[in-house]
């Protein structure tokens, strides 16, 4: 498979580098959308890209704003209102009518999950059928689901020892210089973090927590539910694989890890924390409730996770209640031996998922 990196010169303000895979079939509709998550990029789905491409589905997965090689055009200023989810969601947008594509079938992970429910809700004629993998959504008016981190946080303070909730810390001012000049080194930091939070972690064994208090949070690992005076890149250097677990690493290869950390390391993290500052921003949620959006989605949609990722009940109650919002006979799929990097960590298995749930629904004529 050859996978090209391309760029398209101005997507709302940006010049969006993206991968590209297979051969566009307009009348067929056999686009795949990738969306990565953090601290991630398009290069997350390489395997999933060559497995679709044999398929004969053509790929596209861009560096999403902030990220890898798509840049702002020059003389734009990089706003931290730009990575409001209604921009990103715009990105995405102006991205396809760049390529002339009408019609997706759009894989989301971590933060890209978020970005293609939201488009998925913003722009729906877009859309063909929809897959989230790891960020459970039950959409955009459930109160009940609907948390408030920075409230949450301020009781967090209050345990003993004192604890802090990660996105108010990944929305604060001093994350991306803990983690850029991390005392580690940027290499060995996203070496630790993807471990911790990977299956290889040994220790990631999650269940469904009762409630939102402070007690029933803190039982989650330290990548959540931080100690309060500790960064994120002291936080996982206690985590460090050994070099037996690297080198069985097949997933995440010195190689691959390299094309992260020089990434990291040119661009810094301040662009991607600048999608947690926005996403908890009691404002954003207020111009999110003034659309009126949708009260559930009716496009065919699945939902894949790996067993040992915690992200699946960070907040109580949201992955049950998804079946209230994807309303076309969806469906959830726990993948054994993974972790939060559920495409990365078992690429086939994933892959074997998704490409029956298109063929299911090929017979169905959607």
């Amino acid at each position: 498979m050859k996978v090209k990196g391309k760029f398209a010169k101005n997507v709302n303000g940006l010049k969006y580098f993206y991968l590209q895979s297979g051969y566009l079939n307009k009348e067929k509709s056999n686009t795949i959308l990738f969306l990565h998550g953090f601290p991630e990029l398009s290069y997350s789905f390489r395997y999933l890209m060559e497995y679709f491409t044999k398929e004969g589905y053509f790929c596209i997965a861009p560096d999403q704003r902030g990220y890898g090689y798509t840049k702002l055009i020059k003389n734009k200023k990089d706003k931290v209102t730009n990575y409001s989810i209604l921009n990103l969601t715009k990105d995405i947008f102006c991205f396809l009518k760049e390529l002339k594509i009408s019609k997706v079938n759009i894989v989301g992970h971590d933060f890209g999950s978020y970005v293609t429910c939201y488009f998925s809700l913003i722009y729906p004629n877009f859309i063909k059928s929809v897959v989230t993998m790891s960020m459970p959504f039950s959409g955009t008016k459930n109160k009940k689901y609907n948390y408030d981190i920075k409230k949450i946080n301020e009781d967090l303070k209050a345990l003993k020892p004192s604890k802090k909730h990660y996105q108010v810390y990944f929305s604060g001012k001093s994350a991306n210089n803990n983690m850029t000049n991390s005392k580690q080194g940027i290499f060995k930091f996203l070496r630790a973090y993807y471990h911790f939070k990977s299956f290889d972690y040994q220790n990631n064994l999650p269940y469904k927590l009762k409630n939102i208090s402070p007690v029933q949070l803190s039982g989650m690992p330290e990548y959540y539910i931080m100690k309060k005076n500790l960064g994120m890149s002291q936080t996982v250097s206690k985590y460090m694989p050994s070099k037996l677990q690297i080198d069985n690493c097949f997933w995440l290869t010195n190689k691959d890890l390299k094309v992260y950390a020089e990434s990291f390391r040119k661009n810094t993290f301040q662009g991607p924390l600048n999608w947690y500052r926005m996403m908890i921003d009691r404002k954003e949620k207020k111009r999110i409730l003034d659309l009126r959006l949708p009260l559930n989605l009716k496009f065919p949609s699945i939902f894949i996770a790996g067993k040992s990722d915690w992200g699946i009940y960070q907040k109580p109650g949201e992955f049950e209640n998804m079946k209230k919002f994807f309303t076309n006979n969806f469906k959830a799929f726990i993948v054994e031996r993974a972790g939060h990097w559920v495409q990365q960590e078992r690429p086939k298995k994933t892959f074997e998922i998704i490409i029956n749930f298109y063929k299911s629904n090929m017979k169905k004529n959607i």
